[in-house]
Order: C-alpha cells, then structure tokens, then sequence
C-alpha cells in the first residue's frame, strides 16, 4: 500500500501566527461552540423546565423503553435482554429493531444515580450530544491541526441543522464513533498499518452495539472512502511487494477479530431476519434521498427557511428529506475543484482532498434516487441492508464527509497569516448562523404528561390484572378514527402499554417495534379479542392465559361503528369546537358524527365520540350531553330502549329520557317519558 505522510500531523499547518494567539483560539473557539451548541440545541430542546423531549409519543419513548429494560438487565430485573416482555410470547423481540447496547451504560448510570426513566432518557440524549462533538473534534484536529476549523466541522456534526429531520429517531444519537472511524480508515489507508485498521474496525464494532442502523451506514460511507483512495492511487495498487504477506495476514486476523465481536449482536438480529424476512425495496425506495433533499430543510432552520417550502407533499415521505448541511459545506463543496486545480498546496494534500471528494460523489450517488431509477438496489442486495427501511438516516454518517471537506478545504486555502485569523474569528460565527435553529417549530412532548399517560395504563392493569395470566394485553375503548391520526393513536396506546407493563414487571401483548411477525399486525391495528385470539393461535397458546385490560374497567360484550340520527332527521355530532356538546345539526354524516357504540350488558350501551371521549349526560347539573371526559363513569351509561319502527330510546343515569332541545339543537336527559323528540335511529357506520 502507497505510504503517504502521515496525516496525524496539521493538513496545512499554522503559519504565522503568534503561539500565544494560537494557543488561545485553539481553546476558545471549540469550547464556546461546545458550549453554545450544547445550550442552542439539546438544551433547547429540553425547555427552560427541563420538561419536554425530542419527537413523539412513538419512537421516542420506544428508545426510552429499551434503554429502560437494559437497566432493567443490568439490575437483574429480567433475565434476558434479547426477550424483553413486549409482544408476549414472541421472543429475541429486541433485534427487531436498534438495540442500543452500546450507549444504554449511559442511561443505566443516570437511572442508578435517582433520575427518574423520562429524566435519565433526557440526560442520555445530552451525554450523546456532546459525545458526538467532542469525538468529532477530535478526529478533524487529528485530521487537519487546525483546532478552529475541527470545532467548526465538530459543530457542523454534532448541532447541525440536517439533525432536524432525525430528532424523532434517537436511535441515531449514537454515532460518536464515526468520526472516529473515518480517522483510522484514513490512517491505515495512508500509513498501510494494521494497528490503524485495528482501531478502525473496533470503532466500526462499537458503532454496531451502539445503533444497527449507523453501524451498517457507516461500513457503506468507509467503503467508498477505501474505493476513493483506490481510483486516486491505482498505479500504486498494482504494486505488491513480497513483505505485504505478513501485513495482510494480519489485515485478516483484525477482520477475524471483528467477526468475533460481531457475532453476539449479529446472531440474534439473523434469527429476527430468518422469522419476520426481509423488506420489500418499496417500503425503502421513498426514504432514498433525492437530489432535492440535499437542499430541503425544516422551518426550524431559521436561517434557511426560505428552503422548507419547495418540496413539501412534492414527493412521497418528503418529511423524511431534510437534508440540507447549510451553505459553508456546500461551499467547500463546490470550492474542491478549484482548490485542486489552482491550489499551490502540496501534491500529496491534494490527492487527498482527491479521495475525499470522489469518496463524497460516489457515497452521494449510489444513495440517491433520481426519479424512478437509484443505484441503491445494488447496495440493497448487500447482507444487512434488506432489513433496513429508512435510508434517509444514512445522513448521520455522510455528514462526516461534509464536516471533513470543510475542515481540509478551510485549512488549505488560508495559509496567509491575516486569512488565519480571520477565518479563526469569522467561521465559528458563519457556522452559527448557517446552522441557527428555531426550538419552537420543533415536535416535541411533555416528559410529565406522557408519565400520565403510563400511570393511567398501570392504574388500569393493576385493577384488572389476573395473577394467574402470564400476560396482558392492554385493548382500550377507542372511538373511530382513520388515516395517520389512527395510526398515531395505535402507537400511543401499545406503548403506554408496554411502559407500564415494564413498570408493574409483567409481560403484555402490546408492542411497538420496526416490523412485525406473522399476524401480529392484526391485533396491533384492532385491539380486539377476536385478534387476539388468532395472535394467540399462531402462537400455539392459548388466549385463556392472556388477561385482557381495558379503560372501562368492566367487560365489553361486543361493539360497533353507528351514527345517530336525532328526532329532527339530523346527525348527532360531538363537537369539540363547542365545547365538546352533542347537537342534532348535521345533514351529512362524516368522521364528527360517528360514534362506537359498547354493549355493556343486554340493556347497557356506552358511546365513544370521534375525539375518544365518551358522552355523557350532566345529570348534577342540567343534563346536558357531551362528549368531554375519557373516563366512562356512571354518566356515560345509557339504558337503550328499543321502540316500534326501528326508533330507541336512551335513558340516563338520572332516569330521564335524552331528548332534542328544539331551540339549541343540543340534546339534553330531562324528560320523564318518551315523547317524539326522545326517539332516536341508528345507522350502521358506512
């Protein structure tokens, strides 16, 4: 292998200027960009209160849930970390999806320490903020000896305004490891020596434990940084001389070396493999970057909102395209022709800016679709990578070359000592300003709130709970929604459940992952005991053995999707833009006016409106009827009254008959028997 110089040392070094200056921008400006990042960012994100979390109710407290079961293991709470209790009886449930392993000490720390779970979960996020930064700037000081410009690309890395687009995955957090990884591939590239190659595939190793994901993606990105030094140095390749035996020996005892480790984590994610299959390209080709998405970002970059309009609904998945690095990257981008072609820097520095851009162009282009066409199926073919589906995330590892090629393209084209120091001055701030964001736009949750959420679910299965089950499954009343908005409730729901099952220590139906076996699926959309019992059947157990929990506390004999139809011909809407009130007003029935009925007993119905929220009559006061608490109670009770000629009549807690306030149009329970505004009709749902 070619020997080039050893580029621990400075890329271009620092001429000129006075040591004493030198050695003082080389501490200020990474630690106040640190400083600045940590406190515009993450900490911004978390809110003045330190109450709020990054993302969503769903994939965001997935990855507290799994981090809160490694502790779990590691206090010996469970026996097994591979078969956490979630989608009871499935087991080796945790490869379904990125595992953490490899940063979950972190959490576990902070857990042991007092913290509560969403308060640790908070803390683990901002230990792999600064991790990501400082690891960074560390390979780019290591890569170019300008400590300024490495605190720049750090920055660029660690808070920059791509991350937006990643902030509901906290999977991805974890990746301190690949710029790291990226410098000991350059150095064993340059120098040939196996200890470079050694650190390099350990970093590798550790990227894998931490997130599969990134681990994957960042064998990709090192691959075509080894394909960039190939194209840029192939006559020398040719060349092999008879003592490279030795050193190649050694090459293939490192890999040996890293299969080994690998294969504690690799093995339970091929069994998961092997069960559930691989993905169908579809589900990926929409999260393959466009060229678009390279320009494309979210509102909350404050000073690039100007690009957050252009492609929304322009394609499919566009929310997962936020790409855009900021102008200083693109800049050094488009500046590398130039440096190389007019640059009176040394060859050898060139050739190396050489590889770093045809390692960017090619890494770009065979993750890139273009229409219909992408070279990714290629890449998709490769072992591991048909198990991915989100390939937007492959961002987090190629914004190492973005940070590099501004670093190195920086440091070569200010070698005069006044174009030192104003660079040393005027980046730090151009990169602050390039990547400003704006926490207000950002999607985030209340750590409290959602702790509500999980107690209400552990309220609900401690007073239900059979200690005779091996499981539960949490299947609560649901009114009838449709779409992203149903999808979003689902998830909710199954991981409220899974978090408290994991508080109170017992094992659920319910869960949460990246691809589901069999026909799980089923039960996961409906939450019924109808699917229950086929999940239980696939399974070969049997349903007795599984305590189903719901909202009511009180069984719930069948339901169904209707409409009601009031005594002026009109539908019932529960409408929450009048305080929630139930009016006869509507000539057409759509999504408002839907209501799910719940045969409670023979004469027994309880009615969920479309918020979630089951009417009731206000029988303390004037019996008003809306739809304004989640819990059923005796006020949501109603006796059903069949009539001649397909009409009922419903009778509330206080005995009077509901009726329709001909002036309001409100319906009310104040009548002492049936008159013909108390009958009412009900139309299946259509």
């Amino acid at each position: 292998m070619m020997q080039l110089p050893d580029l621990s040392r400075p890329t271009v070094p620092m001429r000129g200027l006075p040591r004493v200056l030198h050695a003082t921008l080389a501490v200020i400006v990474p630690v106040l960009l640190f400083v600045y990042g940590m406190w515009s960012f993450p900490l911004a994100i978390l809110g003045p209160e330190r109450a709020l979390i990054p993302g969503d109710l769903g994939d965001s407290r997935f990855n507290n849930y799994v981090l809160e079961h490694f502790h779990r293991f590691a206090t010996g709470r469970v026996d097994d970390y591979w078969d956490a209790p979630f989608m009871y009886p499935s087991k080796n449930v945790v490869a379904l999806s990125d595992n953490l392993l490899g940063t979950a000490p972190i959490y576990s720390l902070f857990r042991s320490l007092g913290y509560s779970r969403e308060s640790a979960y908070q803390l683990w996020i901002l230990a792999l903020f600064s991790l990501n930064y400082i690891c960074c700037f560390i390979a780019l000081l290591l890569w170019s000896g300008r400590s300024a410009l490495a605190a720049c690309g750090a920055f660029v890395f660690a808070f920059g305004i791509y991350m937006i687009g990643h902030l509901e995955h906290a999977q991805v957090f974890p990746k301190f490891m690949v710029p790291l990884a990226f410098w000991w591939c350059w150095q064993w590239l340059t120098s040939g020596r196996v200890k470079h190659m050694l650190f390099m595939t350990l970093a590798v190793v550790y990227q894998f434990y931490c997130g599969i994901y990134v681990g994957f993606m960042l064998c990709y990105s090192l691959a075509f940084l080894v394909i960039g030094y190939g194209v840029v140095n192939f006559r020398q390749l040719g060349r092999f001389p008879p003592g490279n035996w030795r050193r190649l020996a050694k090459g293939g005892a490192v890999l040996m070396v890293a299969a080994l480790l690998l294969w504690p984590l690799m093995q339970p994610y091929m069994a998961a493999s092997k069960a559930v299959g691989l993905r169908a390209f579809a589900e990926v080709e929409n999260t393959i970057p466009r060229v678009l998405s390279y320009f494309f970002t979210h509102p909350a970059a404050l000073s690039w909102r100007s690009l957050s309009e252009h492609s929304i609904d322009g394609f499919h998945s566009w929310w997962s395209h936020f790409h855009f690095m900021g102008a200083l990257p693109w800049l050094a981008i488009a500046l590398l022709p130039l440096v190389l072609w007019k640059s009176r820097a040394d060859v050898r520095v060139r050739k190396s800016l050489a590889m770093l851009g045809i390692a960017f162009l090619l890494s770009t282009v065979f993750c890139m679709r273009f229409g219909d066409f992408t070279l990714y199926k290629l890449v998709y073919h490769l072992p591991g990578f048909g198990s991915m589906r989100s390939m937007d995330r492959i961002m987090n590892v190629q914004v190492m070359y973005f940070a590099t090629i501004l670093v190195i393209v920086s440091a070569v084209i200010t070698t005069r000592t006044w174009v030192q120091l104003a660079f040393a001055c005027c980046i730090p701030l151009a990169v602050v300003i390039d990547n400003k964001i704006d926490v207000r736009e950002l999607k985030r949750y209340d750590k409290h709130d959602a702790r509500k959420l999980v107690d209400r679910v552990v309220l609900d299965m401690q007073l239900q709970w059979d200690s005779s089950a091996r499981a539960i499954a949490y299947a609560p009343a649901r009114g009838m929604m449709t779409g992203e908005e149903d999808y979003m409730r689902s998830v909710g729901i199954h991981l409220s459940a899974m978090l408290a099952a994991q508080q109170l220590g017992i094992a659920t139906v319910n869960a949460y992952t990246g691809k589901y076996p069999g026909n799980y699926e089923a039960f996961w959309e409906r939450l019924d005991e109808h699917t229950l019992s086929d999940w239980c059947r696939f399974n070969g157990i049997e349903a007795k053995d599984i305590r189903v929990a719901n909202s009511i506390h009180r069984p719930i004999l069948a339901t169904d999707t209707i409409y009601l139809v009031a005594a002026n011909g009109k539908y019932i809407c529960a409408d929450p833009t009048r305080r929630d009130g139930a009016f006869a007003d509507r000539i057409w029935a759509l999504g408002w006016e839907t209501f799910v009925r719940l045969q409670l007993s023979d004469h027994q119905v309880a009615f969920i409106a479309h918020t979630d929220r089951f009417l009731s009559a206000d029988v303390l006061h004037d019996g008003s009827v809306s739809s304004a608490t989640d819990r059923v109670g005796d006020m949501g009770v109603f006796e059903l009254v069949e009539l001649p000629n397909g009409h009922v009549a419903l009778l509330a807690d206080n005995r009077k008959y509901l009726t329709l306030d001909t002036v309001s149009l409100r319906l009310v329970a104040r009548e002492d028997s049936v008159r013909p505004e108390c009958l009412f009709r009900i139309e299946r749902y259509r």
